[in-house]
């Protein structure tokens, strides 16, 4: 996991990179589903260069205190 500080000061984890949009939107609405807020961070330079996300990928982001049942929920749905 990845921690960044946001402007709240509140820590801002990544919980997983995805090779494409499609599966981050997929695990945010798992998340959404399930009230736990995320943010997915994605440089694609907005949209106009799509084949950026192949070598940075696609950033799924939870506070810190929701990580560990965010990691949960998403390892279960993968089952």
């Amino acid at each position: 996991m990845t921690t960044e500080k946001n402007d709240d000061n509140n820590d801002i984890v990544v919980i997983r990179t995805f090779a494409d949009a499609i599966s981050a939107h997929i695990a945010q609405a798992a998340l959404d589903a399930n009230d736990i807020r995320s943010i997915i961070v994605g440089d694609d330079a907005g949209g106009a260069y799509p084949a950026l996300t192949f070598s940075n990928g696609v950033r799924l982001a939870v506070q810190h205190s929701d990580a560990m049942k965010a990691l949960r929920l998403l390892d279960t749905e993968a089952e």
